[in-house]
């Protein structure tokens, strides 16, 4: 797909690695919807630099725990810009919760942030498209799911695997839909962006270094500009996955 002109929705994409695939996205031409949930002043701070490169931006704040704020924000995306075109799904939430500390509430906030939001957005995007439009879904993941100290985080992004699968199958052949399966990017939000590697108790595997937002959207691009690659998952781990 050329992803010029095309509509583009992006989740969570006021800062970090969601900032960087909607810059990504507008440097390329696409017309990007930035959404956030509450990092409103980063989002909007995001369409001002995907402006400035000369490409359409909006900013829309949605709770996306909530099902009727995704279909508010699907219809401002189909309102102001036109169909999604390029959806990524990248928010999700991260809780440091075990399995003994979980509880129904834990367990369901996640399933609905990491898993079910990205269905419900799916489904959206083919109900606007059609059946015959292209289009692309890239679903943001973790290397590693099976993690006992993030017990609803690890088994909700295992659902999203399950799920970008199972949509590749249901949307096919028009809408190709993968995942980027990310390791150490940045700094988790409460670690200091300068602090000195050796600070920082991350196993960065057979790389021995973080990736950079760039290597994230330069894969998250191969994907948005390959027709032919659907159902797989694309390791942004540095090798981590095959120790």
């Amino acid at each position: 797909m050329d992803p010029n002109g095309k509509v583009a929705l992006v989740t969570g994409a006021g800062r970090r690695v969601g900032r960087a695939l909607a810059l990504a996205l507008g440097d390329a031409g696409c017309r990007v919807a930035v959404h956030f949930g509450q990092s409103g002043n980063d989002a909007q701070e995001t369409v001002s630099l995907i402006r400035s490169m000369g490409s359409e931006a909006i900013a829309i704040q949605a709770d996306l725990e909530d099902p009727a704020q995704i279909e508010s924000l699907t219809n401002s995306v189909a309102e102001q810009l036109g169909p999604i075109e390029i959806l990524v799904n990248n928010a999700s939430i991260f809780d440091k919760i075990g399995l003994e500390e979980s509880s129904n509430e834990i367990w369901d906030r996640h399933f609905a942030i990491n898993a079910r939001a990205p269905f419900l957005l799916a489904q959206t995007m083919l109900s606007q498209l059609g059946n015959d439009a292209p289009g692309k879904i890239i679903n943001l993941n973790d290397w590693h799911t099976a993690r006992p100290t993030r017990f609803a985080y690890g088994v909700s992004k295992a659902a999203l695997s399950g799920l970008t699968r199972t949509l590749a199958l249901s949307m096919a052949p028009h809408i190709q839909v993968n995942e980027l399966s990310l390791g150490a990017i940045m700094p988790p939000s409460d670690i200091p962006l300068d602090r000195p590697k050796s600070e920082i108790q991350i196993d960065l595997g057979p790389a021995d270094r973080m990736g950079s937002l760039n290597e994230v959207a330069d894969a998250m691009m191969m994907l948005v500009q390959n027709d032919f690659i659907t159902g797989e998952t694309i390791n942004v781990d540095g090798g981590r996955h095959v120790q």
